[in-house]
Protein backbone atom coordinates (compact mmCIF):
# COMPACT_ATOMS: atom_id res chain seq x y z
CA UNK A 1 0.00 0.00 0.00
CA UNK A 2 2.95 2.43 0.67
CA UNK A 3 4.18 1.60 -2.08
CA UNK A 4 1.19 2.67 -3.99
CA UNK A 5 1.27 5.90 -2.29
CA UNK A 6 4.75 6.32 -3.49
CA UNK A 7 3.91 6.10 -7.10
CA UNK A 8 0.69 7.49 -7.51
CA UNK A 9 2.81 10.76 -5.54
CA UNK A 10 5.34 10.80 -8.02
CA UNK A 11 2.96 10.36 -10.74
CA UNK A 12 1.07 13.36 -9.29
CA UNK A 13 4.49 14.94 -9.22
CA UNK A 14 5.65 14.19 -12.58
CA UNK A 15 1.78 15.54 -14.14
CA UNK A 16 1.87 18.73 -12.15
CA UNK A 17 5.65 19.65 -13.57
CA UNK A 18 5.08 18.77 -16.75
CA UNK A 19 1.81 21.05 -16.40
CA UNK A 20 4.05 23.75 -15.25
CA UNK A 21 7.16 23.17 -17.46
CA UNK A 22 4.07 23.48 -20.68
CA UNK A 23 2.40 26.50 -19.06
CA UNK A 24 6.18 28.16 -18.56
CA UNK A 25 7.22 27.33 -22.02
CA UNK A 26 3.65 28.80 -23.49
CA UNK A 27 4.30 31.92 -21.64
CA UNK A 28 7.92 31.86 -22.49
CA UNK A 29 6.95 31.51 -26.49
CA UNK A 30 4.44 34.46 -26.21
CA UNK A 31 6.79 36.75 -24.57
CA UNK A 32 9.51 35.87 -27.47
CA UNK A 33 6.35 36.49 -30.06
CA UNK A 34 5.78 39.94 -28.50
CA UNK A 35 9.33 41.39 -28.60
CA UNK A 36 9.75 40.25 -32.18
CA UNK A 37 6.56 42.33 -33.36
CA UNK A 38 7.68 45.10 -31.34
CA UNK A 39 11.29 44.43 -32.76
CA UNK A 40 10.08 44.69 -35.85
CA UNK A 41 7.71 47.77 -34.78
CA UNK A 42 10.76 50.07 -33.52
CA UNK A 43 12.94 49.35 -36.63
CA UNK A 44 12.28 49.53 -39.89
CA UNK A 45 15.39 49.51 -41.73
CA UNK A 46 18.90 47.06 -40.49
CA UNK A 47 21.51 47.17 -42.78
CA UNK A 48 24.51 44.98 -42.18
CA UNK A 49 28.11 46.06 -43.02
CA UNK A 50 27.01 49.60 -44.68
CA UNK A 51 29.10 52.12 -46.15
CA UNK A 52 27.09 55.81 -46.22
CA UNK A 53 29.19 58.52 -48.47
CA UNK A 54 28.21 62.31 -47.87
CA UNK A 55 29.80 64.41 -50.85
CA UNK A 56 29.66 68.39 -51.75
CA UNK A 57 30.11 69.10 -55.45
CA UNK A 58 31.41 65.73 -56.12
CA UNK A 59 33.63 65.42 -53.82
CA UNK A 60 33.61 63.09 -50.68
CA UNK A 61 33.54 64.59 -47.51
CA UNK A 62 32.64 61.81 -45.06
CA UNK A 63 32.91 57.83 -45.70
CA UNK A 64 31.12 55.77 -43.09
CA UNK A 65 30.89 52.39 -42.35
CA UNK A 66 29.91 50.25 -39.21
CA UNK A 67 28.88 46.43 -38.10
CA UNK A 68 24.91 47.60 -38.77
CA UNK A 69 22.81 50.33 -39.64
CA UNK A 70 19.19 50.98 -38.51
CA UNK A 71 17.21 53.55 -39.97
CA UNK A 72 13.58 54.29 -39.18
CA UNK A 73 11.80 56.91 -41.31
CA UNK A 74 12.16 60.62 -40.47
CA UNK A 75 15.11 59.87 -38.30
CA UNK A 76 18.63 60.30 -37.97
CA UNK A 77 20.79 56.56 -39.11
CA UNK A 78 22.01 55.08 -36.37
CA UNK A 79 25.42 53.35 -37.08
CA UNK A 80 26.21 50.16 -34.61
CA UNK A 81 29.44 48.57 -34.18
CA UNK A 82 33.26 48.95 -35.27
CA UNK A 83 32.14 52.65 -36.65
CA UNK A 84 35.15 54.03 -38.86
CA UNK A 85 34.44 57.63 -40.39
CA UNK A 86 36.81 58.60 -42.97
CA UNK A 87 36.66 62.60 -43.79
CA UNK A 88 38.20 63.94 -46.47
CA UNK A 89 38.79 68.13 -47.50
CA UNK A 90 37.15 70.26 -50.12
CA UNK A 91 39.41 68.30 -52.99
CA UNK A 92 38.36 65.02 -51.89
CA UNK A 93 42.08 64.33 -50.47
CA UNK A 94 41.81 62.37 -46.99
CA UNK A 95 42.22 63.93 -43.64
CA UNK A 96 41.74 62.01 -40.51
CA UNK A 97 39.60 59.01 -39.27
CA UNK A 98 36.92 58.17 -36.68
CA UNK A 99 36.43 55.21 -34.47
CA UNK A 100 33.60 54.85 -32.12
CA UNK A 101 31.15 52.54 -30.97
CA UNK A 102 28.53 54.15 -32.40
CA UNK A 103 26.92 57.22 -34.37
CA UNK A 104 24.34 58.97 -35.86
CA UNK A 105 24.06 60.49 -39.10
CA UNK A 106 21.26 63.29 -39.88
CA UNK A 107 19.94 63.01 -43.08
CA UNK A 108 18.71 66.45 -43.34
CA UNK A 109 22.23 68.40 -42.34
CA UNK A 110 24.36 65.92 -42.81
CA UNK A 111 25.79 66.23 -39.30
CA UNK A 112 27.03 63.52 -37.26
CA UNK A 113 26.86 62.49 -33.46
CA UNK A 114 29.24 59.57 -32.44
CA UNK A 115 29.33 57.95 -29.15
CA UNK A 116 31.25 55.60 -26.86
CA UNK A 117 35.10 55.21 -26.79
CA UNK A 118 35.25 58.39 -29.58
CA UNK A 119 39.02 57.80 -31.34
CA UNK A 120 39.79 60.35 -33.91
CA UNK A 121 43.60 60.13 -35.78
CA UNK A 122 44.39 62.56 -38.27
CA UNK A 123 46.78 61.71 -41.01
CA UNK A 124 49.29 64.28 -39.86
CA UNK A 125 49.10 62.65 -36.80
CA UNK A 126 47.33 64.44 -34.35
CA UNK A 127 44.50 62.44 -32.09
CA UNK A 128 41.65 62.96 -29.91
CA UNK A 129 39.88 60.67 -27.75
CA UNK A 130 36.21 61.24 -25.98
CA UNK A 131 33.30 59.62 -25.27
CA UNK A 132 31.01 61.72 -27.74
CA UNK A 133 31.43 64.05 -30.55
CA UNK A 134 29.70 66.30 -32.57
CA UNK A 135 30.71 66.83 -36.76
CA UNK A 136 29.22 70.25 -37.56
CA UNK A 137 29.22 69.41 -41.28
CA UNK A 138 27.72 73.45 -42.08
CA UNK A 139 30.93 74.64 -39.70
CA UNK A 140 32.88 71.42 -41.09
CA UNK A 141 34.09 71.53 -36.83
CA UNK A 142 34.35 69.03 -34.52
CA UNK A 143 32.97 69.44 -30.99
CA UNK A 144 33.17 67.68 -27.94
CA UNK A 145 31.64 69.09 -24.95
CA UNK A 146 32.86 66.02 -22.62
CA UNK A 147 36.27 65.01 -20.84
CA UNK A 148 39.12 65.04 -23.91
CA UNK A 149 42.35 64.10 -24.61
CA UNK A 150 44.13 65.31 -27.35
CA UNK A 151 47.98 64.31 -28.48
CA UNK A 152 49.92 66.11 -30.84
CA UNK A 153 52.45 64.66 -33.71
CA UNK A 154 55.26 65.53 -31.21
CA UNK A 155 53.78 63.71 -27.76
CA UNK A 156 52.46 66.34 -26.09
CA UNK A 157 49.13 65.29 -24.19
CA UNK A 158 46.55 67.59 -23.12
CA UNK A 159 43.51 66.90 -20.97
CA UNK A 160 40.49 69.31 -21.25
CA UNK A 161 36.78 69.80 -21.23
CA UNK A 162 35.50 70.59 -23.88
CA UNK A 163 37.58 70.64 -27.65
CA UNK A 164 36.70 72.11 -31.46
CA UNK A 165 38.56 71.47 -34.14
CA UNK A 166 38.56 71.53 -37.88
CA UNK A 167 38.46 68.13 -39.15
CA UNK A 168 42.06 67.38 -39.53
CA UNK A 169 42.96 68.61 -36.21
CA UNK A 170 45.24 70.97 -37.28
CA UNK A 171 43.43 74.17 -35.75
CA UNK A 172 41.90 73.62 -32.34
CA UNK A 173 41.09 74.96 -29.36
CA UNK A 174 40.86 72.87 -25.99
CA UNK A 175 38.72 74.32 -22.84
CA UNK A 176 39.60 73.90 -19.23
CA UNK A 177 42.79 72.70 -20.07
CA UNK A 178 45.70 70.69 -18.11
CA UNK A 179 48.22 68.86 -19.30
CA UNK A 180 52.62 69.09 -19.66
CA UNK A 181 54.34 70.07 -22.53
CA UNK A 182 57.44 69.24 -23.42
CA UNK A 183 57.97 72.45 -25.92
CA UNK A 184 55.03 75.06 -25.36
CA UNK A 185 51.95 75.15 -27.16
Amino acid sequence: MDMMKKVMGMKYSLVLLLGLSFVGFSCHSIADREDKRVSKEMIENEIWNPIIILSRKENKMIQAKSTKLYKQKNESALLIGNVEIDFFNDSGAHISILYADSARINEHSNDLNASGNVYVVSDSGYTLSTSKIVWDNSYKMIVAKDSVMFTTYEGDTLYGVGFESDSDLEEWRIYKPIGISRKGI
